[in-house]
C-alpha cells in the first residue's frame, strides 16, 4: 500500500489502525472459508500497512515525548499498538494458511455464511452509487486505496471489500457484474445442518463473540467508555470457555474431514483466541485508567456507537424481536446473563429482567446517544456503571 500522507496526528492513526486491523480480520476470515487468494493477499497488504502506520507512530510518540507529561500516554499508545500488531498478525495467520493451500474445513463456511458477512467484490461494469446496503470498508482503484470511502460511482476494475448482511453483499455482487458471487453460500452441504453440530455452534459463538469484542475495544479506547470496556473484560473468560470446549470437541466431530481441512480449522480457532485475548488487552488500557484524554476523545458524527443496558425489575420478559430494536436502529451486539456472554443474538432469544445488552447504533449527532438512552429507559432498561477508581 502508498503511504497516505494525510495522517498527520497520533488519534488520525489510531483511527487508521482501527480501521485497517477490522478489516483484515473480517477479510482473512473471508479468503478463508471460500479460498479466496487474491482477499489472503490483500489481507497481507494490510498487515504491511499497519507496520508503516506504527513507524509514524512512533515518529509521533518521540516528538511528544520532548513534554514529560505525555509518557503515560505514550505507554498506553504503545500497548495499544501492540495488540493491534498481534491482531493483524492472526488475521495475517489464517491468510498465510490460504495462501499456503490449506481448504476450509465445511464448518468454516458454514459460519462464515451466518450473520453479517465480508466479502471482496471486483466490479466487471461501471456502475453510479451501491445499490444494495452494505458498508465501504476499504476501495482499491489501481494501485490506489482509501478506507471508508464515500462512493459516487463504481468503475469497471475497482475492488470493493464491503461488510453487511450476506443477502445484500449478494444484491451487489451481481449488480456489479459478479455473478460467480451466488455459489458462495450456497454449497452442496446443507449450512443449518453443520451448525447443528456443537463444534460448529460454538465457533459460531467464537467468531461473533471475539468479533464483538474487537469493535468495542476500539470504540471503548475512543471514547472512554469504560462500562463498554468492563463488558470485554468479562467476554475473555467465556471467549476463553468456547476456546477450550472447540479444542476438546475437534478430536471427536462427528463429521469426517481432510487433514488439510482439520488444519484450517485449528489455525482459525486459535487466530480467534488471540484476537480476543489483544481486544482485551486494549480494554484494559481503559479499565486501568491508563486512557488519558488525549487518546481519543469521541468519535465524530456519524460513526457507530455503542452502549451497554441491562433489563429493570419492571421490564416485561420479550424477545428481541418483541422489543422492535432494529426499528429503533438498534443492533444487539450481545447478551450477559449471570455470567455468560450470549452472541450472536437472534430474533427468538428472551431478555429478561437483569440481563444486560450490547447495543450498537448509528451515531448522527452529538444529542444521538441521549435520545438513545431515553429510548430503552421506555422499553425498560437502565445504563450500566462501573465506578471508576
Amino acid at each position: 500500500m502508498k503511504r497516505d500522507n494525510k495522517t498527520s496526528t497520533i488519534r488520525d492513526i489510531l483511527v487508521k489502525l482501527r480501521k485497517y486491523s477490522s478489516i483484515a480480520v473480517g477479510l482473512s476470515l473471508y479468503s478463508m472459508a471460500f479460498n479466496d487468494k487474491l482477499a489472503a493477499l490483500e489481507v497481507l497488504r494490510i498487515e504491511n500497512a499497519v507496520d508503516e502506520l506504527y513507524r509514524s507512530l512512533i515518529a509521533r510518540i518521540i516528538i511528544a515525548l520532548r513534554s514529560t507529561t505525555y509518557l503515560p500516554t505514550a505507554v498506553s499508545l504503545l500497548s495499544v499498538y501492540s495488540s493491534i500488531d498481534e491482531i493483524t498478525d492472526a488475521s495475517a495467520d489464517i491468510a498465510g494458511a490460504v495462501l499456503r493451500g490449506y481448504r476450509a474445513h465445511p464448518y468454516i463456511t458454514a459460519v462464515a455464511c451466518r450473520g453479517e458477512a465480508v466479502g471482496l467484490i471486483t466490479s466487471r461494469s461501471n456502475v453510479k452509487g451501491l445499490p444494495a446496503r452494505v458498508d465501504v470498508l476499504l476501495l482499491k482503484r489501481g494501485e490506489k486505496y482509501e478506507i471508508a470511502p464515500e462512493i459516487d460511482y463504481v468503475s469497471e476494475g475497482d475492488l470493493l471489500v464491503v461488510r453487511g448482511p450476506l443477502d445484500e453483499i449478494l444484491q451487489l455482487a451481481k449488480a456489479l457484474g459478479e455473478e460467480h458471487y451466488e455459489a458462495r453460500c450456497s454449497e452442496n452441504f446443507d449450512v443449518l445442518a453443520h451448525l447443528g453440530d456443537p463444534l460448529a455452534s460454538n465457533l459460531l459463538r467464537l467468531k461473533s463473540l471475539s468479533l464483538s469484542m474487537l469493535d468495542l475495544a476500539f470504540y471503548s479506547i475512543l471514547n472512554d467508555d469504560v462500562e463498554i470496556a468492563e463488558a470485554v473484560v468479562e467476554m475473555e473468560s467465556w471467549a476463553d470457555k468456547l476456546y477450550h470446549e472447540i479444542l476438546e470437541l475437534a478430536h471427536s466431530w462427528s463429521r469426517p474431514s481432510e487433514p488439510l481441512e482439520a488444519v484450517s480449522l485449528f489455525i482459525l480457532v486459535k487466530s480467534l483466541e488471540e484476537l480476543s485475548d489483544a481486544a482485551t488487552r486494549i480494554a484494559k488500557v481503559v479499565v486501568d485508567r491508563e486512557n488519558p484524554k488525549v487518546i481519543g476523545e469521541a468519535l465524530g458524527e456519524g460513526e457507530e456507537a455503542y452502549i451497554r443496558v441491562r433489563g429493570s425489575e419492571g421490564l416485561k420478559p420479550s424477545t428481541i424481536e418483541e422489543l422492535d430494536f432494529e426499528d429503533r436502529g438498534l443492533i444487539p451486539v450481545a447478551m450477559r446473563r449471570g455470567g455468560d456472554w450470549i452472541a450472536p443474538l437472534t430474533p427468538s432469544h428472551e431478555v429478561a429482567p437483569g440481563d444486560e445488552l450490547i447495543l450498537k447504533y448509528y451515531r448522527e449527532s452529538i444529542e444521538a446517544g441521549a435520545k438513545v438512552l431515553e429510548e430503552l429507559r421506555q422499553l425498560g432498561f437502565e445504563k450500566v456503571r462501573v465506578e471508576r477508581s
